[in-house]
């Protein structure tokens, strides 16, 4: 079972991956989202990515490739966070 800390960092990395500024820092905003992300794409995770292994951004590729399938409460969070 992935803990709601480590869903937060492998969201949040996978959310900046596409960020091409290493020099970039988290911004309480961005914290936020990403919390909101965890929480709300907890359940789409353990179904639609449950044999994804977690790193490098793999588990937001799945959701974001998963879109479609995801709860609204899940697709609304990452509206904010990812690009389409």
């Amino acid at each position: 079972m992935t803990t709601p800390h480590l869903l937060f960092s492998l969201l949040l990395a996978g959310s900046l991956s596409n960020v091409a500024s290493a020099q970039m820092q988290v911004t309480p905003a961005m914290r936020a989202k990403a919390q909101t992300v965890a929480r709300d794409c907890r359940t789409d995770i353990r179904t639609l990515c449950a044999r994804v292994e977690p790193g490098e951004g793999r588990i937001a590729a799945c959701l974001r490739d998963n879109r479609e399938k995801l709860s609204p409460p899940c697709g609304a969070a990452l509206s904010d966070l990812m690009p389409r």
